[in-house]
């Protein structure tokens, strides 16, 4: 039971593993934190519902059965079962129907906590809940989990949409600058910007005259927070952090930014408690820094393209361990184990000397902390470029959706912790074959040139990642004070039941 002597902070994270596990990775943070300075306030997390146990995808069900183990003070708050939409055009479309279908029990359980609530901090894609803060006259922060250079281009897009709608096509430009940052090309923008077609961003209004995607509606929508939690920090994203802290992202008279707190990189570090794991005793096997690992998160490939992977692998002449698995519809539940019928015939026989196909949920920190492995080809989802950033491990970027041709950019560009991939965007992300064994070669032969200042280059980022999160450093400095503004309650009355965003 909660300490009503103490207030209470609020998390809403969304039923998504690689939200969900990042954001409660920051209330395990913070509890760290409120240990040795008398714990300031007690933590509550909201949590939604599937209909049934099986819906839970196994990543997020492997991660709460590890929480509850260690017996932390944490007060859960399951929320009723709401049906999921069934009609939507999009990821950002299903969750962001999703959430509000929850307003009315979030602002339940948010009247019922025994204690002052100092604090109320919901998913990137739950900004619609900044209402019901408001209402209560709860500050409200945004915790957005992909980088810096994304919350600043969706700032500064979210700014134009509707002044300069010329300004949004971006197959009119070659480059897209936004203040701050190094120009972006317009074919490494953020998927769900570029399909201006979608039936989401037809019908969806900020203003009753102007229409813009989801991701620059919430963009507008966390200038009303009262601060924005980013996993990320200074060392890994220079230009877009420092942009952010002055301000010049947005470049708004009048308005007044919301404070930033990078606190990254904020990793899951809790080994696999699952047994069974027979990719990781072949991996003890193998020479250090030799073997390619290839994880695509909650991404599957076509028959066709799984083919191309295994030609280039076997020419590639390269050891590796792919995990290979088949996408699912049901965006809760996430992939499921692949048939490994559809690779070519014979590719396993041919390649079972270096090679290993893993079919089934593989434990990535576990392999990528691994010192066999030499090399990481990644969809480019941004908990998986910490991951591999924090064990220095280069890469090969291959985006297929959201904002992961951005994630590339700056990895081969920006921080040149990568090697360049060919990803056909206009072809769902297709790489052929001989593009991919290119792409190892260079990365994974020792007399690549290329290969050898990007690994010398991710091991300067490993050290400044891991320099960041230790005390006094930048990540926990600004964690501090986070902590610091969470514990206080604001002495104000409730405002008139109703009021919010307009």
């Amino acid at each position: 039971m909660a300490n009503i002597n103490k207030p209470s902070v609020y998390f809403l994270p969304i039923p998504a593993p690689g939200h969900l596990i990042s954001m409660l990775e920051v209330v395990k943070s913070l509890l760290q934190w409120n240990s040795t300075t008398g714990c300031t306030f007690s933590i509550h997390i909201l949590l939604t519902q599937p209909k049934n146990p099986g819906e839970v995808s196994p990543i997020c069900s492997n991660y709460f059965q590890s929480l509850q183990s260690q017996n932390l003070p944490i007060h859960f708050h399951p929320l009723p079962y709401v049906e999921p939409p069934y009609q939507y055009d999009g990821v950002e479309d299903f969750v962001t129907l999703y959430i509000r279908s929850y307003l009315p029990y979030i602002k339940a359980e948010l009247l019922a906590s025994p204690s002052p609530v100092s604090g109320l901090v919901v998913d990137m894609f739950g900004s619609d809940v900044i209402d019901v803060a408001k209402e209560l006259n709860i500050p409200s922060y945004i915790y957005f989990t992909s980088t810096a250079t994304f919350l600043s281009v969706l700032l500064h897009l979210s700014n134009l949409q509707g002044k300069h709608d010329k300004l949004l096509d971006f197959s009119e430009v070659e480059e897209i600058c936004v203040p701050g940052l190094t120009p972006i090309p317009s074919a490494s923008m953020p998927i769900p910007l570029l399909d201006v077609q979608s039936a989401s961003y037809k019908r969806l209004t900020y203003h009753a005259s102007e229409s813009c995607t989801w991701l620059t509606y919430h963009a507008r929508r966390f200038l009303e927070a009262k601060g924005i939690i980013i996993n990320s920090n200074i060392h890994i994203e220079m230009k877009a952090v420092e942009a952010l802290a002055k301000g010049i992202t947005l470049r708004a008279p009048g308005r007044i930014f919301p404070e930033v707190y990078p606190i990254g990189p904020v990793i899951s570090f809790g080994r696999s408690n699952i047994r069974g794991y027979e990719c990781l005793k072949w991996l003890h096997e193998k020479p250090a820094k030799s073997v390619l690992f290839l994880c695509f998160g909650n991404m599957g490939f076509d028959v066709s393209q799984v083919r191309q992977i295994a030609i280039g692998l076997e020419q590639s002449g390269h050891r590796f361990l792919w995990v290979l698995r088949t996408p699912s519809k049901d965006f809760l539940r996430g992939p499921s184990d692949a048939n490994l019928e559809i690779l070519p015939e014979g590719f396993i026989e041919r390649t079972k000397e270096r090679g290993l196909v893993w079919p089934r949920l593989a434990p990535q920190i576990d392999i990528l902390s691994h010192q066999a492995i030499g090399g990481f080809v990644t969809h480019c989802g941004w908990n998986s470029i910490l991951e591999s950033l924090w064990f220095g491990v280069p890469m090969i970027p291959w985006p297929i959706h959201s904002e992961q041709h951005l994630n590339a950019f700056q990895l081969v560009n920006e921080m040149h912790v990568a090697v360049n991939l060919d990803v056909d965007i206009n072809k769902m992300g297709f790489v052929s074959a001989m593009e991919l064994e290119r792409a190892i070669k260079q990365l994974m032969e020792a007399g690549s040139e290329e290969g050898r200042r990007v690994r010398e280059q991710v091991e300067e980022v490993k050290s400044a990642c891991r320099k960041a999160a230790q005390i006094e450093g930048v990540s926990f400095v600004h964690l501090q004070t986070l902590a610091g503004v969470l514990g206080k309650v604001r002495n104000v009355k409730p405002a008139v039941p109703g009021s919010g965003h307009n």
